[in-house]
C-alpha cells in the first residue's frame, strides 16, 4: 500500500533554501500536504514557501520554543487529517528532499516500519569534525537511555507513523523535542530503521544547532522524559 505522508518543515530565515525544499517534496505523490512552520523569520521565508506550493503557519517572535514550538504547532494542525506518516524535514537545505525515495523504498519491503530516521553516518567525513563529535555524543546518550540504537541524533529528516506521534504528549523546546520524541516513542513497541541520506554542508551557513550546548540541554531534558 502506498503511504500517505504529510510533511512538517520548520524554517527560520531560510529564504535561500525553503523554496527548493518544498518544490522537491512536491515531486513525491505520496506527500499529500506540506506545512512550513515559519518561526518568526525576517527574510521572507514564509512567502517563498507559499510561492513554492506549501501551506505556511507563521509563529511570531516571542512565542518561544524554537524548533520544539514549531514541531508541536505543526503536529497540532495536521493530526486532524487522515494519513499514514508524518515527515519531518528541516527547511535549511542541510538534507536532500530527494532522499525520501530511500524511505519509501524501505517501506515497500518493510511496510511494518514505524520510525524511519535519516542517517548520515556513511558520509560523516563530509561534516565538520566538531559537529559530528557532538552528534556522536548525543547518539551515544540516546542509545544508552532509550535502548534503541541511534546513529544520527542531529538528523532532522525523519518519517514516523502517525499513530505513534499522536499518542505522545510533547513539551520539548528547541532541539530537545527530537530527543523527547525518540525517548517517548521508544516506550512503544516499534519497528525502527536507519535510512542512509546525504550529508550536505554549506560552508559559511551556520547551523541553528549550537553544538555541545544543545547536546547538554538535550541530556538534561532527557532526564525528565
Amino acid at each position: 500500500m502506498t503511504p500517505r505522508i504529510e510533511a512538517i518543515v520548520p524554517a527560520h530565515d531560510e529564504v535561500g533554501s525553503i523554496g527548493e525544499v518544498v518544490r522537491q517534496l512536491r515531486k513525491f505523490p505520496e506527500v499529500v500536504r506540506i506545512l512550513v512552520l515559519d518561526d518568526a523569520s525576517h527574510d521572507g521565508t514564509g512567502e517563498m514557501a507559499r510561492q513554492a506550493g506549501a501551506e505556511v503557519l507563521r509563529l511570531e517572535s516571542g512565542q518561544g520554543g524554537g524548533k520544539g514550538q514549531a514541531l508541536r504547532a505543526g503536529i497540532e494542525v495536521l493530526r486532524r487529517d487522515d494519513f499514514d506518516y508524518y515527515l519531518f524535514l528541516d527547511g535549511d537545505g542541510q538534507h536532500a528532499p530527494g532522499d525520501l525515495e530511500g524511505f519509501l523504498a524501505h517501506l515497500r519491503t518493510h511496510p511494518q516500519t514505524d520510525f524511519l530516521i535519516g542517517s548520515r553516518k556513511a558520509q560523516s567525513h563530509l561534516i565538520p569534525r566538531h559537529r559530528w563529535v557532538t552528534n556522536m555524543l548525543g547518539s551515544w546518550v540516546l542509545t544508552r537511555i532509550s535502548g534503541v540504537r541511534w546513529e544520527d541524533t542531529q538528523s532532522g529528516f525523519r518519517m514516523i507513523r502517525k499513530r505513534v506521534i499522536d499518542r505522545l504528549e510533547l513539551s520539548g523546546v528547541g532541539f530537545s523535542i527530537e530527543m523527547e520524541i525518540a525517548l517517548k516513542a521508544a516506550h512503544q513497541k516499534l519497528e525502527w530503521a536507519h535510512i542512509p541520506i546525504q550529508a550536505i554542508y554549506h560552508p559559511g551557513c551556520p547551523s541553528h544547532f549550537q553544538g555541545a550546548m544543545d547536546v547538554w540541554r538535550i541530556m538534561l531534558f532527557s532526564l525528565r522524559c
